[in-house]
């Protein structure tokens, strides 16, 4: 595998994982959800951090086709 490849394959983990961490979040105002509001934040900023490098990583593997 090359960079750009290991780059989409990353941005993918972690968005699915970002959604996976915001998804099982307890819902604030329901029971057993007080004071949960850290979950969803990093399975947020988790997503779109995932987004930012498979963007990123698409734009590599286009130059690098390129090439």
């Amino acid at each position: 595998m090359t960079g750009p490849r290991r780059m989409l394959a990353a941005g993918a983990i972690i968005t699915v994982l970002g959604i996976a961490i915001a998804g099982t979040a307890p819902v604030p105002g329901t029971r057993g959800g007080g004071g949960a509001l850290s979950q969803p934040i990093v399975g947020g900023v988790l997503v779109v951090l995932g987004w930012a490098l498979f963007a990123w990583a698409i734009h590599r593997f286009g130059r690098a086709s390129q090439d």
